[in-house]
């Protein structure tokens, strides 16, 4: 699909306002040339909405119609990553200007077909509300520790009844992975980050599923050492929704213990056996 098209306003306006430009012009000239004929308003370059961080924006359009996303701010041979459909809701991230136009950095939400992100002008964008929080967001939602009893909470900190190495779900693996983990957090762009999943791959590589503070999700692939990533993506909603299935925990680096309530968390303190230092809480959902 060309990028007049694909990138920006379709070019019949413009040949409908040339021809009614004539037309206009005609009936002037035919009475005497004095008549002021009044332009449509809607004749001319749309008016780009302007979109705050975070905020929603639906692509402008049928439902067949299809949009460009590239890779940077600007229309350039080989920069597309990916295309999008009208009517589809997507999340800013970053506004930039170039040239006339304003564009911004877009990213799916939870749960869509397709995953990516990248950027569309703002005149192919138009001022949407976003849906209601979706699972991650709401467990990121502190909850003030004054409010919580101090029974309650030393109940939900118990000792972990069964050692790492014995559990059945990923945390077995917590403590080998641990420097994956804390590679894969250290490019976050929105902390706190809320580890889903941490997986030992094959060459010795680790993928590490991630939730940060926005509700976003990661895929990252790194080696098991650390280091930087190989691979930092964007992931659907559905990948949550799996990654949930069989009770298996979250993991949240550093000493604080996420403000979360503790009739609906267990926690448990993860210590480095090697040298006694705190790691971060191990926490699982026990609410239906």
């Amino acid at each position: 699909m060309a990028d007049a098209f694909a990138d920006g306003p379709i070019s019949r306006p413009r040949g409908i306002m040339r021809v009614l430009a004539s037309w206009f012009l005609a009936a002037g000239l035919a009475i005497g040339g004095a008549a002021i004929i009044p332009i449509p308003s809607w004749i001319g370059s749309a008016a780009a909405q302007t979109f705050a961080v975070g905020e929603g924006a639906r692509v402008l359009g049928a439902s067949d119609t299809r949009i460009n996303v590239r890779s940077a701010p600007r229309v350039a041979s080989g920069n597309i990553v990916a295309s999008t459909k009208g009517g589809e809701l997507l999340r800013v991230l970053e506004a930039a200007e170039e040239g006339q136009y304003t564009w911004y950095r877009v990213t799916t939400l939870p749960g869509s077909a397709e995953s990516f992100e990248g950027w569309i002008r703002g005149d192919l964008l138009a001022s949407a509300a976003l849906p209601e929080p979706t699972l991650p967001q709401v467990l990121a939602t502190p909850v003030p520790a004054a409010d919580v009893p101090d029974a309650a909470r030393r109940a939900s900190e118990a000792a972990a009844p069964v050692p790492l190495s014995q559990r059945t779900d990923w945390s077995r693996d917590l403590l080998r992975l641990f420097p994956a983990i804390e590679g894969c957090a250290a490019v976050g762009s929105a902390p706190p980050i809320t580890v889903l999943r941490a997986i030992g791959r094959s060459r010795g590589l680790a993928e590490i599923i991630m939730s940060d503070a926005a509700g976003r999700r990661w895929d990252c692939v790194i080696r098991e050492t650390g280091g930087t990533p190989m691979r930092y993506d964007p992931l659907s909603g559905a990948v949550y929704m799996r990654d949930r299935m069989g009770n298996e925990p979250f993991f949240a680096i550093g000493e604080e213990r996420p403000a979360l309530d503790p009739n609906c968390f267990r926690f448990e303190r993860v210590i480095d056996p090697t040298n006694g230092e705190m790691l971060g809480w191990l926490y699982y959902r026990t609410c239906p």
